[in-house]
């Protein structure tokens, strides 16, 4: 099933962009005024496990730079990633019926979000706690927004730093 694909550019303290993609579900008339609702939380749930600024937004039907401003954190850095990890939770298009099998149902996927904000992790840790906020918040927002690239609901497994 094919969708969009909302995009998120980050800018650090030294001007340098890094951008994150996300799918999401088919964009339709009777959608978009809920998908740009969920725009602004899943917006809102990266600047909160991010150091960046939140300079551009994209889908399919808009593009918008949101700010020229430069990260206030030194340490913010497009170099510092989180890696998203999730999976395809759809096992079949048509669900009660069952005749349309997901190809993607069960795999893994990950993208990459720059500008992490490691001080969020615990001493030691490298993978950000998902149960308490901010980590839940972005869990929230990717889960009702987020689709895979075969276009199934998302489950999100870990948010850990990239190596």
């Amino acid at each position: 099933m094919a969708g969009g694909e909302l995009g998120f550019t980050m800018r650090d303290n030294n001007g340098d962009t890094g951008s994150l993609g996300i799918h999401t579900g088919a964009v339709t008339a009777i959608s978009l005024p809920g998908l740009l609702t969920a725009v602004g939380t899943i917006r809102t749930a990266i600047e909160g496990i991010t150091l960046g600024v939140a300079a551009a937004e994209r889908l399919a039907v808009f593009n918008t730079k949101l700010s020229a401003l430069r990260a206030a954190s030194p340490v913010a850095q497009v170099e510092t990633k989180w890696v998203v990890g999730y999976h395809d939770n759809t096992a079949f298009f048509d669900d009660p019926i069952n005749a349309i099998p997901n190809a993607g149902y069960q795999k893994p996927f990950t993208f990459e979000i720059p500008t992490a904000d490691y001080s969020l992790l615990d001493d030691g840790e490298e993978e950000l706690d998902l149960t308490v906020n901010p980590g839940l918040a972005f869990v929230t927002a990717f889960e009702a927004t987020g689709r895979s690239p075969y276009g199934g609901e998302v489950i999100l497994d870990y948010i850990r730093v990239m190596s």
